[in-house]
């Protein structure tokens, strides 16, 4: 059922009741299968090789609780809103009204003329990821949706009942008679129009306040440090150019060592990217010879002239040290390349096998594998429709977004 309700998260169609869409707990693993396989759809690409690991792990750690999905900051306090506002039902029919306020919110800020409205594009139709769905693990991770007493993240189904119990009926003393925690913290006041008219995703200064109250408390690297996030938001300023600007690297703390590193994985993983299409135009021209434009071999050479620099200076026990371990074949694809990178040769067909036992993991789907299901699969590539690779972005846009929206309320 784990399984079910986690492939159910990924789909881009959904139908419109989806029981175990939010309504059944999600494992920690399920949570993460789910996450990455946002990150890898939401970026525009198949992760043949695996580095959307490194990806991930260091926006966890820099960015804890952030998404690919988030837009903008006030969803965090939009959806607690909503959840308060049907405090008193459960089941079903908590999942369709949910479902359908979520559905005119989108509406209302269309017509306020948001551009980053979640569900906005598919107006008036639900959105299959809706901001319930978006921002709960953000909720959780911030601290506004209260925890299980075993520590994980409750449920939507689970907050819908506890918001239900806080209302519970009292005793004679006017005593409730059964003592629940809500789920969510005390949240700032609503504003006057939160039920009709005008609204924006502009943050409102007590709103501001409250979000940044929580996100400057955020840790990193396990819990030891405060992470790079919260010390964005402790200087109460808009972002910084790139996340690779002095004014990052001058309040990073102790993780200006992990930064540095961070660029240079993600250098590496661009210029990884590009090989790995390099490849795959070469094996469409000669092994199965068909026509096909040098498109992404002329790349190569261009993001290696921009990104090898950086690349090449990578200390891959260091990456582990701040990451954990990556998977062997995700492992022996990035000394590689780092290794062919420094050697300056230029010709990708030296790392065909350490790439093609990399894309193995995916099965028959893999298109490097010289195999019918890899000439098969290799049919349905597009030189010219498959985007041009660059180097993982750790989530900045949406971090970006969020220092913004809190340096800037009404």
């Amino acid at each position: 059922m784990l399984r079910q309700a986690a492939k159910r998260t990924r789909t881009k169609r959904a139908p419109p009741i989806e029981p175990a869409l939010g309504w059944t707990y999600l494992s920690r693993e399920a949570l993460s299968r789910a996450k990455a396989q946002m990150d890898e759809e939401s970026m525009g690409v198949r992760d043949e090789i695996g580095f959307l690991t490194i990806h991930q792990r260091y926006a966890d750690r820099f960015f804890p609780g952030t998404s690919v999905l988030h837009t903008r900051a006030r969803y965090a306090i939009f959806v607690p809103w909503l959840f308060e506002d049907l405090a008193g039902m459960v089941g079903p029919a908590a999942q369709r009204a949910l479902r359908e306020r979520e559905r005119l919110l989108a509406g209302r800020l269309s017509d306020a003329g948001e551009a980053q409205v979640i569900g906005g594009r598919v107006f008036p139709k639900p959105s299959s990821q809706p901001p319930s769905t978006v921002y709960w693990n953000a909720l959780a991770a911030w601290a506004i949706l209260r925890p299980r007493p075993d520590g994980r993240t409750i449920s939507r189904g689970q907050a819908h009942g506890l918001l239900k119990t806080v209302g519970s009926p009292i005793d004679d003393d006017g005593q409730p008679l059964l003592s629940f925690e809500p789920p969510f913290v005390r949240l700032p006041d609503r504003p006057s129009n939160w039920q009709s008219g005008d609204i924006t995703l502009r943050l409102k200064k007590a709103e501001a306040g409250f979000l940044r109250e929580r996100l400057a408390q955020l840790r990193g690297n396990g819990g030891r440090e405060l992470s790079l996030l919260a010390r964005l938001v402790r200087t109460e300023a808009a972002a910084p150019a790139e996340m690779w600007a002095n004014e990052t690297y001058a309040i990073a703390g102790a993780d200006q060592g992990p930064l540095v590193r961070a660029q240079q994985a993600a250098s590496l993983a661009g210029i990884g990217r590009a090989i790995y299409d390099a490849l795959l135009e070469r094996i469409v021209e000669i092994d199965d010879k068909r026509d096909i434009s040098t498109r992404h071999r002329e790349h190569l050479g261009v993001i290696l002239a921009e990104q090898g620099p950086i690349a090449a200076g990578l200390d891959i026990a260091a990456l582990e040290a701040d990451i954990g371990s990556l998977p062997a074949k995700l492992l022996a694809v990035v000394t590689a390349t780092r290794d062919w990178i420094a050697a300056g040769s230029g010709n990708p067909v030296a790392l065909s096998d350490v790439y093609t036992a990399a894309e193995a993991r995916k099965g028959p789907r893999a298109r490097l594998a010289p195999t019918p299901n890899g000439r098969a699969r290799r049919l349905e590539w597009s030189s010219d429709e498959h985007g041009l690779a660059g180097p993982l972005h750790y989530r900045w846009q949406q971090v970006s977004t969020l220092l913004d929206d809190l340096a800037d309320p009404e």
